[in-house]
């Protein structure tokens, strides 16, 4: 499942520099489909802490479509310019860089707060174990398809 998820990234993060807008939204509504599954069965959630976790699932989410759209955005900045990057341009991604994730980190430690509050903290570790993994793989799938600044 997890394979199935990053891939669905990898697609959709390679498949939306051409694509329509309708098409990038179907992309992404497979992915967080994909995703919610898997996340569904890693929780091991009962009757009872379903419809919550959802809920705030949800919220949290919605919370980081911004983030998703800037990255994508970056990855097409850099796709586009890393032939001819300047010092500016290297800076400007560097940064937007930094910011994608400081704001990213911030959002995950919020939900883990209101996670352990609902489910406790073995619950909300495993919501955030969950999400820094399927990050890190997109991550690493990433930088092995990307060229490196120095090698360019």
């Amino acid at each position: 499942m997890m394979r199935n998820i990053i891939f669905v990234a990898l697609v959709l993060l390679g498949f939306q520099m051409n694509a329509q807008d309708s098409e990038l939204e179907a992309f992404k509504d497979l992915f967080n489909s994909e995703k919610k599954i898997a996340l569904g069965e890693f929780m091991g959630l009962d009757a009872t802490e379903i419809a919550r976790f959802w809920e705030i699932y949800d919220e949290y989410s919605l919370e980081r479509e911004d983030l998703v759209d800037r990255r994508i955005t970056l990855l097409k900045k850099y796709v586009y310019q890393y032939g001819s990057l300047s010092n500016e341009e290297a800076n400007d991604i560097v940064k937007e860089t930094f910011s994608i994730r400081d704001k990213s980190d911030k959002i995950q430690w919020k939900y883990y707060k209101k996670f352990e509050k609902e489910f406790g903290a073995k619950k909300a570790s495993q919501f955030v174990q969950f999400e820094r993994y399927v990050q890190t793989s997109i991550d690493n799938e990433l930088q092995t398809a990307l060229p490196m600044i120095a090698k360019i």
